[in-house]
């Protein structure tokens, strides 16, 4: 892990994290794997123990079957190669399960670290570490004797823990020596377990110990300045000003389209002059009165200057241009609550016009 950067004091984006996992930088403890490999082991060895044993033993008494068949008989390469062939598939029928079990657990365990759909955009060989003399260096570095120096000390405590695990069971061992086959193996398999316990316990807590440390220094080594953050902000959204300044666009076309719909609207009605909303009715294709336009303050004055040079009656009502203005969008119906109070007005209007009114 790199040193820290005092000026690093921004958590990391998602952005960054990705880009590192693609580059292969990720947080990642090999005492993980090594402590669910244990365990997983252990735990599998217990399950399989009681079918293991039984096959174990049959497969010794053919075994031993085999030999006494054997040894009245000549021994030929054939019978030697069938023996062999035979103990093969005999080992590997035992050995299997637990070893398919122990390789899933290893690889899971690297994948649960890494993420199992991760992986670096690109392999880059350096020949440099896999120099001899390179090598040499390494081996006899400050970092490769503090290391050496963890392991020992490692070793040493998990040691311990395993003899701390069966210390009060040390004393029955001697009185073994007068039990039968069975209550040794029995006795010595159950301590063995135990002891497999203790130990893989440690080992776990040691590896998650690590693997927090793993992900502190991680998290801490991608850290980034604020200029990094709003340099990325900016990249990822956009400048902040060329956004500012699409948003004024969008505007002054959207109130160009606005203004533009205010001669052909029927009537403008006013608050008188704060507010304006122009109101627009199709009586053969529309089902109501169509808010086209709408503003308040410099915008009002510019919709009823419109109007009026389109010859647009400019009408006022404060409770109706109040209530459009807040509850209807532009270019939405009028609700049917102003039905009665719009349509009065478009009546008084339309009779101007000399129009008929259906409303």
């Amino acid at each position: 892990m790199a040193e820290h950067d005092p000026s690093r004091t921004e958590q990391a984006t998602g952005r960054r994290k990705a880009e590192a996992k693609k580059h292969g930088q990720i947080a990642l403890s090999r005492e993980v794997p090594t402590a669910a490999v244990l365990l997983g082991g252990i735990l599998l060895i217990y399950a399989t123990a009681a079918m293991g044993s039984t096959r174990l033993t049959s497969v010794m008494r053919q075994w031993f079957g085999r030999l006494g068949e054997a040894g009245a008989q000549r021994m030929t390469s054939d019978t030697v190669h069938a023996y062999v062939m035979s103990a093969g598939v005999d080992v590997l029928t035992l050995v299997l399960p637990v070893a398919l079990g122990i390789t899933v657990l290893g690889v899971a365990a690297y994948g649960v670290q890494t993420g199992l759909m991760v992986f670096p955009d690109k392999l880059n060989w350096d020949f440099g570490k896999i120099n001899p003399l390179s090598g040499f260096s390494r081996l006899f570095s400050l970092r490769s004797v503090v290391e050496l120096v963890k392991s020992v000390l490692k070793v040493a405590f998990i040691a311990g823990v395993g003899v701390l695990a069966v210390r009060k069971d040390i004393a029955m061992l001697p009185s073994l020596v007068t039990t039968d086959i069975h209550t040794v193996l029995g006795t010595t398999a159950w301590l063995s377990f135990k002891m497999a316990i203790w130990v893989c316990g440690v080992i776990g807590l040691l590896a998650a110990a690590d693997y927090a440390y793993q992900r502190f220094e991680w998290e801490r080594s991608l850290r980034m300045t604020k200029e990094e953050v709003k340099q990325e902000h900016k990249e990822t959204e956009g400048d902040p000003i060329l956004r500012s300044r699409i948003r004024g666009i969008q505007r002054s076309m959207a109130r160009k389209r606005m203004m533009a719909a205010v001669p052909k609207a029927d009537v403008v009605i006013t608050n008188p002059t704060h507010l304006a909303v122009a109101i627009q009715y199709d009586q053969k294709n529309m089902a109501a009165p169509v808010v086209v336009a709408k503003g308040a303050g410099y915008l009002a004055e510019k919709i009823k200057e419109v109007a009026r040079e389109a010859r647009v009656p400019v009408v006022e009502n404060k409770f109706v241009a109040r209530t459009l203005y807040t509850l209807v969008e532009i270019g939405k119906e009028i609700p049917a609550d102003l039905y009665r109070a719009v349509a009065e007005i478009l009546a008084v209007v339309y009779r101007a016009k000399g129009k008929a009114v259906s409303a």
